[in-house]
């Protein structure tokens, strides 16, 4: 049956069903006719960027497990700080769907504020962002930032863009900084344009082109790289809500191409693989949550230094201190750098505080995290098996934040070989995976 939604608000009078509605609805075999659906609270957002995540369909009886799922795709939609449904009786029998959203922070005015990367450590960043641009839910940045890391540019992003769910995304910028463990200086400038689409709700593929301009110098040397980069992702995504999943399956597979274009005329390819898995110990009360990753890595082509990879921040293995150049001219820790690598992490989530919208309109709410990860990285595939496994365990905090999605911070102590070091702080924004 073809689906109806009306965009006027519920007139005044239908609150006064309100309490009626929530004892008539515990009862478990109320399952009125809905009539229409309907939204409160989006003051800034168009009603058809709500009303095209509603798959309830009018004039059929309530599916409560349908709603809960529209419920769901509202909130991942990443503006509103808390979505929650309603059914609204009317005298005739019938019923109203109502959507309550509180809608989050949604854009900075132009304002500079320290900010901390596990790359480039702390920067002074000058950022204007819309998050929700026109309400259409669109995405607008402009900024730059001077410290460890110098950069200007701009990026947007529409998730429907050519109709449904065939998204765009654009980003075009400069950025200076020095090499986390190399004595190297670099300066990037790159301009990376994506396509997205997705097919039904769990199939979301894209495709993008990047151009880019790397050049790697100190005081000595300068190497030039001018290359173009083909990327495409596949991902099967079950997922309930993307901030903090308490079920479903996310398994993606991507592939990002660099073709020197330049008179090196080298190229290297990276295949990464992610496999995730999400179970909700309990039907009731704070959700203590059970999430299983694990990743690979293959890179084929030019593996020279300048592309290498490493273990210890805290997308990888956890507990690490981030290297430099001391640590890694040194030798020491050799077993954590590489080209090909293979790692996995198990997180037991708890839930503390219930995410909620505050008096201001911004979320509010906390996970308490306990984690361990195993990994092994080296600079071809065929001597990963020689490797000793890399360790990390700790704990942390989850903080949902407008427009970032998650703030996190992980404390943990790596283990190799029969040997623990003396543990190190990771901070992050999103979830590991």
């Amino acid at each position: 049956m073809s689906k109806t939604i009306s965009r006027k608000r519920p007139y005044i009078g239908l609150f006064l069903f309100y309490l009626l509605s929530t004892i008539i609805f515990c009862q478990s075999n109320y399952k009125p006719v809905i009539s229409s659906v309907q939204f409160i609270g989006n003051t800034r957002t168009q009603d058809f960027i709500l009303e095209r995540e509603i798959h309830h369909n009018v004039n059929i009886s309530l599916d409560s497990t349908m709603a809960i799922a529209d419920r769901n795709r509202l909130e991942n939609l990443g503006i509103f700080s808390e979505v929650a449904w309603k059914v609204v009786p009317l005298e005739d029998g019938s019923a109203i769907l109502v959507f309550n959203v509180i809608e989050s922070i949604q854009r900075t005015p132009p304002v500079a504020f320290p900010t901390y990367s596990e790359d480039t450590e702390w920067s002074l960043v000058g950022l204007w962002i819309v998050n929700n641009f026109r309400g259409r839910n669109q995405s607008l940045a402009i900024g730059g930032s001077l410290g460890g890391e110098d950069t200007y540019g701009l990026s947007f992003s529409d998730p429907w863009m050519f109709g449904d769910h065939v998204s765009l995304s654009l980003n075009i910028g400069r950025t200076l900084y020095s090499h986390r463990f190399l004595d190297k200086d670099l300066d990037v400038n790159s301009l990376y344009i994506n396509l997205g689409k997705w097919f039904g709700s769990s199939i979301k593929t894209s495709v993008g082109l990047e151009i880019e301009s790397k050049s790697f110098s100190d005081q000595f040397i300068k190497d030039d790289f001018f290359y173009f980069s083909p990327t495409a992702s596949l991902k099967y995504d079950t997922r309930d809500i993307f901030w903090n999943p308490s079920k479903g399956i996310l398994f993606s597979q991507s592939i990002y191409h660099r073709q020197g274009i330049d008179p090196k005329n080298w190229k290297i390819t990276l295949w990464t693989q992610s496999y995730s898995w999400f179970y909700k110990f309990n039907n009731e009360g704070k959700k203590l949550i059970l999430a299983v990753n694990g990743s690979l890595n293959r890179k084929i082509g030019n593996k020279d230094e300048y592309w290498l990879d490493y273990f210890g921040n805290s997308m990888t293995v956890r507990g690490w201190v981030l290297p430099d150049s001391k640590l890694y001219y040194s030798g020491k820790e050799a077993f954590r750098f590489g080209h090909e690598s293979v790692h996995g992490s198990v997180e037991l989530r708890q839930e503390v505080i219930p995410k909620h919208a505050t008096s201001l309109g911004a979320e509010l709410g906390l996970l308490v995290t306990l984690f361990t990860d195993v990994g092994m990285i080296s600079n071809d595939w065929g001597d990963i098996n020689d490797q000793l496994p890399i360790y990390g365990i700790g704990a942390g905090i989850r903080i949902p934040f407008p427009m970032v999605g998650v703030i996190r911070l992980d404390y943990g102590w790596g283990y190799r070989d029969g040997v623990w070091n003396s543990g190190t702080l990771h901070w992050g924004i999103g979830q590991k995976f």
